[in-house]
């Protein structure tokens, strides 16, 4: 499209041509050049004007297309948004999943150490109990053998 000004200066100059070629001598009216020229200049200004509303018009149209584009876009990054939002849904559950896996096994570690540790009392218990007894054995030995020795002797 040629833009508006250009446009207008051609209209113009046609104009001012056509006044300029008419010649008063050759039997043409002047109210009627004179007509005919209020006619062409507003036809010219009606072109104007609709040259500035199809540039207006075609502004909007370019505007419709980038907001339809700016629209889509959003709807693909909405789309975006739910495929990530999903994939954070499913992490979660694994997540979850997995920190209660980690609490059963922290907690079935913590009652065999538990375990352990009552055995362990529990033969330390035996041991102490074990170690009287072979004390007291070795004392009734050693008093034993004092006595076979002392009758051996005497």
């Amino acid at each position: 499209m040629f833009p508006t000004r250009t446009i207008i200066g051609l209209i113009l100059l046609l104009a001012l041509g056509a006044a300029a070629c008419s010649d008063p001598d050759d039997g043409v009216d002047p109210a009627v050049v004179e007509q005919l020229e209020s006619d062409l200049a507003a036809r010219a200004r009606a072109e104007i004007e609709l040259l500035e509303r199809v540039e207006a018009l075609e502004t909007q149209v370019e505007r419709v297309t980038s907001d339809r584009s700016a629209a889509q876009q959003l709807r693909d990054l909405d789309d975006q948004l739910s495929a990530l939002s999903e994939t954070v849904a499913g992490m979660d559950e694994r997540f979850t999943a997995e920190s209660a896996a980690r609490q059963a096994v922290a907690d079935e570690a913590a009652a065999a150490a538990a375990d352990l540790r009552s055995t362990l009392a529990d033969l330390q218990g035996r041991i102490d109990q074990l170690q009287g007894e072979t004390d007291e054995l070795r004392t009734l030995y050693q008093t034993l053998r004092e006595r076979v020795d002392r009758m051996q002797q005497g």
